[in-house]
């Protein structure tokens, strides 16, 4: 089918979803929806990430907001190319940047359209200080999809010597105690260990994480290639009990 085109209403949606079909694995399907445990396997068709983005990225460069509007769908590849192609418009100002995004992080409900979503933000670094004060501000909702949507945009673009701080703070804020935000939380900070060592080691030593996020963020540093021996030891030693 023409991905590409500039007319995008529920036929040419209905035939995506018919070119998804084809497109499709039974046995990544079946895969992948044990590894999304509250996504509805019934909605999936079976689609490769990669194979998303191929198709994402050709949608882009025809008419992206024309595909965003039409595709009202409760398939998960639909709504992951309505992801990936939310991050692939070129914005007119930070105002619509941020509608997008806020368009889209409604439908998120599961880790891998957040953390696909947040990956597929390209425009992040036009909008670097706006942005961040928007994720910010995310990390106070009561909706556990929002605050990781956050804490995976900071980790993705905000760890360097300018954010660090200001970025550990806001993890170490966060009240959200669900499984998915805790997860988001441990691999931020194992990151931030691994990318700037000194703010990241001290923040691990100093910090309001709950043992079980505090003790998952010990584990990811000691599986990464990027912490040094040293820091591995150290860091088993801060395990909470």
């Amino acid at each position: 089918m023409d991905l590409q085109t500039n007319s995008w209403d529920r036929r040419a949606v209905s035939e995506l979803v018919d070119f998804l079909t084809e497109n499709a694995d039974k046995k990544y399907k079946s895969f992948n929806s044990s590894l999304i445990p509250n996504a509805d396997s019934e909605q999936m068709i079976g689609v490769r990430l990669p194979k998303l983005r191929e198709i994402g990225k050709k949608i882009a460069k025809g008419n992206p907001r024309g595909f965003i509007t039409a595709a009202d769908s409760d398939i998960y590849e639909i709504i992951m190319l309505k992801g990936i192609v939310t991050g692939l418009i070129e914005p007119n100002s930070f105002e619509d940047f941020r509608a997008l995004c806020e368009s889209f992080v409604t439908l998120i409900d599961n880790w891998a359209v957040c953390d696909t979503f947040c990956t597929s933000l390209k425009y992040v670094k036009k909008y670097r200080a706006d942005f961040f004060e928007y994720v910010s501000i995310c990390i106070d909702s009561d909706n556990p999809w929002l605050i990781r949507f956050a804490l995976v945009v900071m980790l993705g673009n905000y760890l360097d010597e300018e954010y660090i701080d200001r970025v550990l703070d806001r993890c170490d804020k966060v009240k959200n105690s669900s499984y998915y935000v805790s997860m988001a939380r441990a691999w931020l900070a194992a990151t931030a260990v691994a990318k700037c060592p000194r703010q990241g080691i001290e923040y691990m030593k100093n910090n309001s994480l709950d043992k079980e996020t505090f003790n998952r963020a010990v584990q990811k540093c000691v599986d990464s290639y990027r912490v040094d021996k040293e820091t591995k030891i150290m860091l088993k030693q801060l395990k909470k009990t």
